[in-house]
């Protein structure tokens, strides 16, 4: 998620007063003293015994409403009462950026909200849970449910912390599958656009690290409100058309297991999802799956091979050409047999690496190419035969020519989550219920956006709830 060219002519010039090569609409009096929430999404665990409330918020009610909670807790300070127009619903990524995963417009706050509380926010409120219910009572169909439920119900006591809503909104939008949306929070960052990927500079408010809600005035000094409603609220080529869903309750619900990977939440862990594909890589049983995998790509595996893991890519000084890239870094998996050798750097949350160290323009896959081929002379191996391969999330694919990264080819987690669903496969998850948890918890890098996978991550919860109520 490097900023790489500047945001350009695919978005919109509005209004009439010039930012470098942009134009904002100045704020009329109207949006003076108006503020938009930021509020940090799916951080808990989230198990089948837990439901994060926020869940609520990229589904519509029954009655056709949106409604929204506001973490920690669902309330706020009372200096904030009816001065929230906007929220960008968002999920912590790293290098200092929220990822936008959703915009709600129009906010109405639910009654009760910024009523004053105690310090512990799991302190049950009598006074703010009777304003909700009355809330709950006056909407639309004389209460707020999701798939026949009421909302009521569906959270328990402690999950819902005496706040069920904390906002409701007139409209809730998403960003398009092909669209990354990052809020930047950098001094010095500045605008840029690579492909679809947007990062918004957001330069005189600090990345909050422990609160899971932060809050920009239009009138705060040098405030970014501004950027932020010119360049991405009132951006129309990012949004989805669609309105958000309903809960889905047609289906028998969710029949997932959840696995070791989610308990230990390292689902987007890149060592340990390499130290799995590497185990499951090295199992003699499953050697004719990999064959037939690779051989997709035009490799034919023999058999015995060699799967390393973090392999150390440096040629030894005295074989080094210094006329060429330099060597370094770690490989993620090395698989070798007598005639292949398969380099593969696994990338999940990470972008391409640069060391500074380098030449301008270096990067750890031109350094990995130099130690294959060193190592392919060593081993007798054609040049032909030396294999580089970039895995990668089919919503985050690093853009090889960009790169300028002669010599890798993609695979896709939905290239392998393919190949491993085969039915003449079954056999080997049936025995192995590890091999079915790691097959399993790639699916979520398979989608084509981030946001379609935490929708279908959200419906599957909700449907375990709503049918634990039904029981």
């Amino acid at each position: 998620m490097t900023m790489q060219e500047p945001l350009g002519g695919n978005l919109p010039m509005v209004g009439n007063t010039d930012i470098g090569i942009y134009k904002f609409t100045p704020l009329s009096k109207k949006m003076a003293n108006k503020g938009i929430v930021i509020n940090r999404m799916y951080v808990g665990d989230y198990l089948s015994s837990n439901l994060g409330h926020e869940i609520i918020n990229l589904f519509l009610a029954d009655n056709g409403c949106h409604y929204l909670y506001l973490n920690a807790n669902g309330s706020f300070e009372r200096k904030h009462k009816d001065r929230i127009n906007y929220m960008l619903m968002v999920k912590y990524e790293p290098k200092d950026c929220f990822e936008v995963i959703g915009l709600a417009k129009g906010l109405k706050q639910a009654t009760g909200v910024e009523l004053r509380r105690k310090r512990d926010i799991g302190y049950f409120e009598d006074k703010i849970f009777e304003c909700q219910k009355e809330f709950i009572k006056s909407q639309p169909g004389g209460d707020v449910r999701y798939g026949g439920f009421s909302i009521l119900d569906i959270f328990n006591q402690a999950e819902q912390q005496s706040v069920f809503i904390t906002y409701k909104a007139d409209e809730v939008l998403t960003p398009k599958d092909d669209y990354r949306i990052f809020l930047h929070y950098d001094a010095n960052a500045t605008f840029s656009k690579d492909g679809n990927e947007i990062h918004i500079p957001i330069t005189s408010h600090n990345l909050p690290k422990t609160s899971l809600k932060s809050y920009i005035y239009s009138n705060d000094e040098g405030s970014d409100y501004s950027t932020i409603v010119n360049y991405l609220i009132d951006n129309e080529e990012v949004w989805k058309k669609d309105p958000i869903k309903k809960v889905d309750v047609a289906g028998k619900g969710s029949e997932k297991e959840i696995t070791l990977f989610e308990i230990c939440q390292i689902q987007n862990d890149e060592n340990r999802l390499s130290n799995a594909l590497a185990y499951f890589m090295s199992v003699p049983a499953y050697f004719s799956l990999w064959k037939d995998f690779f051989h997709k790509y035009g490799i034919n595996l023999k058999m015995p091979i060699v799967v390393e893991r973090e392999v150390t890519a440096t040629v030894p000084e005295d074989k080094q050409d210094k006329a060429i890239l330099t060597s370094g870094g770690r490989i993620d998996i090395l698989l070798k047999d007598d005639e292949n050798i398969i380099v593969i750097e696994n990338k999940i949350k990470s972008d391409i690496n640069r060391v500074r160290t380098d030449s301008e323009g270096t990067d750890q896959l031109d350094r990995y190419r130099v130690y294959c081929n060193w190592l392919g002379d060593k081993m007798n191996i054609p040049q032909h035969q030396r294999y580089l391969f970039v895995m990668a999330p089919d919503y985050q694919v690093p853009n090889l020519k960009r790169k300028d990264t002669k010599g890798f080819t993609i695979i896709t987690y939905g290239d392998l989550h393919s190949h491993l669903m085969d039915s003449k496969y079954t056999e080997h998850f049936q025995m192995d219920r590890n091999f079915k948890a790691f097959r399993d918890v790639i699916v979520r890098h398979t989608h084509s956006s981030a946001n379609a996978y935490l929708y279908d991550e959200m419906m599957e919860k909700f449907n375990s709830r709503i049918n634990q109520l039904k029981q």
